[in-house]
């Protein structure tokens, strides 16, 4: 007994339990790096190189459905704005041009479930 009613533990911890034990860790550790990496090397002064593939980006789907949020809360806002015949009338009009560009842009402003829906949530408000 020391001062503060403490004891010392007398067992020691063997040296090769604590390097096995360290070393297994390592071993964890370096399985582990190299299932991410792409590729790992040694080098001629014995080092272990490692070079991981850049991590493809996947699709952002916060971006995503950001964008897709504000293309039919732009939509709704021009319906609740114009009113439903107006904005056909403008749709209609817009239609009369030859090009793809022009027809892919009217399919794209057609009224839609979820426009219609916003515009007449935004008609009180606007």
């Amino acid at each position: 007994m020391f001062g503060g009613g403490q004891t010392v533990c007398t067992a020691m911890i063997d040296p090769r339990d604590e390097f096995s034990l360290r070393v297994r860790r390592l071993n964890k550790k370096r399985r582990k790096s190299l299932r991410k990496s792409g590729r790992a090397l040694i080098d001629r002064d014995g080092y272990v190189i490692v070079r991981g593939y850049r991590e493809r980006r996947s699709i952002p789907l916060t971006g995503l459905m950001l964008l897709m949020a504000g293309f039919f809360g732009l939509k709704g806002v021009m319906m609740a704005q114009l009113g439903p015949d107006n904005y056909a009338t403008r749709i209609d009009t817009l239609g009369e041009g030859r090009s793809a560009a022009v027809a892919m842009g009217v399919w794209t402003m057609q009224p839609d479930p979820v426009s219609t829906f916003v515009a007449q949530h935004l008609k009180g408000m606007l």
